[in-house]
């Protein structure tokens, strides 16, 4: 007789069992124990947070009477869960609770997606059960591809490994709509081809690369536009190449400078290469001018030989001094590799100086990003053996010839980093119909998401080359892992956040790599980076965040790439709940911490090590001036989410003027005493933090300049820390980015921003890309790099200072405000304000940024009862008391700044001309910014400030409606306060001249 629990298996076997339906609909509700029914309805939602997560279903079950076992078979969506030795103990155990009759004391196996609950604990989670070996990928001894001077090997970072990651998609050409678009739509003033990249360029990639890893991509990484080519089959006024004449070369085949790529052109195939067999120091010299002096990223060609030397040094020498790269000749070739990215002078020539021992092969130095080159027309209009796809051969010579030029051709018109990377692979020298045309040239779109894996797959090379060619000897990159960065789609009715969704795939070649790694690699992976994005979002932006599952599917960035593989769907950018964090520069740092600490943990494991994160930038840092000199100091601050990233060491690197950093000077403890400061220049510095797993960010610059032994000295006080998302509007008819109320302040530099949004009706449905609904927005501004905070706004002041004839150094707002902190070799202090002001997590549970906070009141209050004068300006000088209904802060301007606020908003055009009032202290009109540009962050909501008391007056208005532009007070101690930031005041003489002006009124030299 068949027992009351088998009976209730078979009948929901036969049911197609939902736990997250309504529990056997169709059986009598006294058949069913109540255990079991308990047990599958907790379990298919077992952990609080999760999210979309699909229906649990159970479909079989198999009673294996000699083990004796209960084999119970689910469908996938319960492997999607993130499975835990508890955890898969817990499920177990509330099945097994569940066994009466026959099955009493019977033990279970849980399956899911053909794995077994035990087989989804990823092998760092393991304690208790043994370690899969077969996840562990055989490595090899440490053999890196490219090694920057000054850098130790961080062998408890990720020196020695290499990883390949891209972010979204890219703008691509539509050929059937004979146009370049974006692959996704504009939404919330950014798009996914560019909001992911404002993650992995700025912060992600820096960090890896900061633990030691070499970092590779198939997008363009440079935002400079501008590009320039040094190659010895390019001749140029502004480019040369200089060979040491002692040695002699052969020729091969290499890169030549085209301006324009058709379908097929490979420009690795197309020039020459030099092939020196004998070298023996150096081997050649390139030397460039540059269009204008700006960042560049500097990467190098060459062609990859047997027997071409490990150990090519580059002398990169550039306007903050030299810096070296070893680079491993036996890996790579006929491509760019990058080196790193310098500052160049346009009154300076960039050089890279090549030389080692041995056998050496040089081709080409490449400066910046560029501007697309590579151009497309529609496929219907394409000719039979129009060209041939080279696939790494020359064209075949009875190829019939056509000239591609004779068409009507179109490139993008785009800085190069904004193109897909089916542009990038083949200007970089990919193969064709290896890598980027598996779609015979037709279908971009397609070619585009479906070449990331095979490049990653190409740069390795045999046995784990592309899918047309697991044999193709490749370029030998011993790539540890890929990473693909995407926000998925979707929209939730509640205002809630859609979450985070890992993506791997197992399945393709019998669940292994062609090295013989399992390919549940690819799910330890996903499962460590996605835990730890979930944990670190949970502890410091939102509690609730959603952690959604961990699909094995066949996504084309998955499954493609021969090596454990995660594609991250981070968030939802169609999501307005989403995106007020997406928006957010200290979620976009915080995220791309977590991937990489979760890069970091999963290949510590693979290769059975310790690992150390890296510290945290410093902060608290000063310039004091003491008996022996100047000090620069510096605190470290200690991360409360890892135990390890504590500095062992800091790094100071110096500046002259507008030049470069140079390549740091290391130092034990927290302080530096400066060498001899130059008379008549500004000396800045910034600080890193280093221990075992790598290098922190360096936190603010601060400078320092001494015009001569008389000059009176100005304390400069940077108070302008704060970067932030824009402000957001809600309502149910009504929802959105309110720019126009407050633009955010970017991470030093902005390149998602597309426009302003224009649809705010959450009814509002999508059509198409091009009319997205809800969240739709302009193109208005997605080529624009558009500067924000680079906390290292002294420079601008200082200079002013210093052409005045006054000598100046500076401290951080945390060191002004401290008690201990004495200011009173100051006569004039100028404070920083810029764009802070009081500022509220997209949760609205911590708020940071206060001007006026006790301390800083306290300290102001002793300067100027000391007859100390003091300069501020600001954009929310006024409207952060306003905003914060703060009565102290009112009262503490008006008794001792000597202002009231009237109204922010107070000016859109910044045009300021200074009143009769004012004429004995200050004189002349200027123009600050208010627009979005790279020279001077943008000012859209200047505040409009009155006079209050004796001797106070309005000393700046606005020229478009005469409001208050700016207070001047001429008592026991005296005050400039301006409504808009100093530093955005457009024109170098306009600064100095308003600077000089101030400090005379200080010091009563009108």
């Amino acid at each position: 007789m068949m027992n009351k629990f088998l009976k209730i298996i078979i009948l929901g076997i036969v049911l197609n069992w939902s736990p997250t339906a309504a529990f056997g609909q169709d059986i009598n509700a006294s058949d069913v124990p109540v255990c079991l029914q308990e047990s599958l309805q907790k379990w298919s939602n077992p952990i609080g947070s999760w999210g979309h997560l699909g229906t649990v279903k159970l479909d079989s079950v198999v009673i294996q009477v000699s083990e004796p076992l209960v084999f119970y078979y689910f469908n996938k969506p319960l492997s999607y869960l993130p499975w835990r030795e508890d955890l898969v103990e817990r499920f177990t155990s509330s099945l097994k609770a569940c066994h009466t009759g026959d099955v009493e004391g019977y033990g279970v196996q849980v399956f899911s997606n053909g794995y077994t609950l035990q087989d989804l604990i990823p092998n760092v989670y393991r304690a208790r059960i043994a370690v899969d070996t077969s996840r562990v990928a055989r490595k090899g001894a440490l053999n890196r591809y490219i090694t920057q001077s000054g850098t130790e090997a961080y062998l408890k970072g990720l020196s020695g490994n290499h990883i390949a990651l891209w972010h979204s998609h890219g703008w691509y050409y539509e050929s059937k709509l004979d146009r370049w678009e974006w692959q996704r739509a504009r939404l919330y003033g950014s798009v996914e081809d560019l909001s992911a990249m404002m993650y992995v360029l700025p912060y992600l990639v820096p960090m890896l690369e900061n633990a030691g890893c070499n970092v590779f991509m198939p997008r363009e990484r440079c935002f400079n536009s501008h590009e320039v080519i040094i190659d010895n089959d390019y001749v140029a006024a502004q480019s040369k190449v200089h060979l040491n004449k002692k040695l002699t070369y052969t020729t091969e085949r290499g890169f030549v400078n085209k301006d324009t790529l058709f379908p097929g052109d490979n420009p690795f195939l197309m020039g020459s290469s030099l092939l020196f067999q004998d070298a023996n120091g150096k081997v050649a010299t390139f030397k460039a001018d540059v269009p204008e002096a700006g960042d560049y990223a500097v990467y190098v060609a060459y062609k990859r030989n047997q027997g071409n030397s490990e150990s090519v040094e580059y002398k990169v020498h550039h306007s903050g001094g030299v810096t070296s790269f070893w680079l491993n000749q036996s890996m790579g070739g006929d491509t760019w590799a990058y080196l790193g990215t310098f500052r160049f002078d346009a009154s300076q020539q960039a050089v890279v100086e090549v030389q080692g021992a041995g056998q050496i092969s040089i081709d080409a130095v490449r400066l910046g990003g560029g501007m697309g080159n590579v151009a497309r027309r529609p496929a219907d209009e394409l000719m039979p053996n129009q060209w041939s796809l080279n696939n790494g051969k020359q064209q075949a010579a009875d190829v019939e010839k056509v000239n591609p030029e004779q068409f009507e051709w179109k490139t993008s018109n785009r800085p190069r980093y904004m193109e897909a990377a089916r542009y990038w692979l083949q200007y970089a020298g990919m193969p064709d119909t290896l890598v980027y045309s598996l779609n015979e040239s037709k279908n971009d779109y397609n070619d585009d998401y479906q070449s990331r894996g095979e490049w990653v797959s190409y740069l390795m090379g045999q046995p784990n080359g592309p899918t047309k060619d697991r044999g193709t000897q490749g370029l030998g990159i011993p790539i540890d892992l890929a990473f693909a960065f995407h926000t998925d789609a979707g929209v939730t009715p509640n205002d809630s956040v859609i979450g985070t969704l890992g993506i791997y795939s197992s399945q393709r070649d019998s669940g292994f790599f062609p090295q013989g790694q399992s390919k549940l690699a690819s799910r330890d992976l996903t499962d460590i980076i996605q835990t730890q994005i979930v944990d670190d979002i949970c502890i410091k932006h939102n509690a609730e965040w959603t952690r959604r599952g961990m699909w094995d599917r066949q996504y084309s960035e998955a499954w493609r790439p021969n090596v454990p593989t995660m594609l991250l769907e981070l968030l939802s950018h169609q999501n307005l709940a989403d995106m007020r964090y997406g928006l957010d520069p200290h979620f976009r740092f915080d995220v791309s911490r977590a991937i990489y600490k979760g890069m970091l943990k999963y290949l510590a494991n693979q290769e059975g090590r310790p690992y150390v994160v890296q510290p945290l930038p410093v902060s608290h840092m000063a310039i004091t001036e003491n008996r022996k000199g100047y000090r620069l100091s510096w605190l470290p601050v200690v991360d409360s989410l890892e135990a390890s990233a504590v500095p062992t060491k800091y790094k100071v690197y110096r500046r002259i003027d507008n030049g470069g950093f140079d390549n740091g000077t290391l130092v034990q403890e927290p302080y530096y005493d400066l060498p001899k400061l130059p008379k008549g220049q500004v000396v800045s510095y910034k600080v890193t933090a280093i221990n075992e797993g790598g290098e922190s960010f360096p936190g603010e610059v601060l400078s320092v300049g001494l015009a001569n032994k008389r000059a009176e000295k100005v304390l400069v006080v940077n108070a302008f820390d704060r970067i932030s998302a824009p402000a957001f509007v809600q309502s149910e008819t009504f929802a959105g980015v309110a720019g126009w109320d407050d633009m955010g302040v970017p991470d030093r530099f902005e390149y998602g921003y597309t426009g302003p949004q224009y649809d705010f009706d959450p009814q509002s449905p999508w059509l198409d890309d091009d009319s997205p609904g809800w969240g739709a927005s302009y193109g208005t501004d997605e080529t624009k790099k558009i500067k924000g905070n680079t906390f290292d706004n002294v420079i601008v002041h200082g200079q002013a200072i210093l052409k005045a004839g006054y000598s100046f150094v500076s401290v951080s707002d945390e060191v002004f405000e401290s008690e201990i902190y004495d200011a009173l070799a100051y006569q004039a202090v100028d404070i920083i304000l810029g764009e802070e002001k009081t500022t509220s997590s997209a949760n609205g549970e911590t708020v940071k940024y206060q001007i006026y906070t006790p301390a800083l009141m306290a300290k102001v209050k002793e300067l100027t009862s000391r007859g100390q004068h003091l300069f501020m300006s600001g954009a929310y000088v006024g409207s952060d008391i306003h905003l914060t209904k703060d009565t102290v802060a009112k009262d503490f301007a008006a008794d001792v700044l000597r202002f009231k606020w009237r109204t922010n908003h107070a000016a859109r055009n910044g045009s300021v001309y200074c009143t009769d009032y004012a004429d004995a202290f200050l004189k002349g009109q200027l123009v600050f910014n208010t627009a979005l540009q790279d020279a001077y962050y943008a000012v859209e909501a200047p505040d409009a400030i009155e006079p209050i008391g004796i001797n106070a007056i309005t000393a700046m208005r606005y020229k478009e409606n005469n409001a208050s532009a700016a207070t001047l007070y001429n008592g026991q101690y005296k005050t400039v306060i301006l409504g808009f930031p100093f530093e955005t005041i457009m024109g170098e003489a306009e600064r100095e001249r308003l600077m000089k002006q101030i400090l005379e009124f200080f010091y009563n030299k009108q």
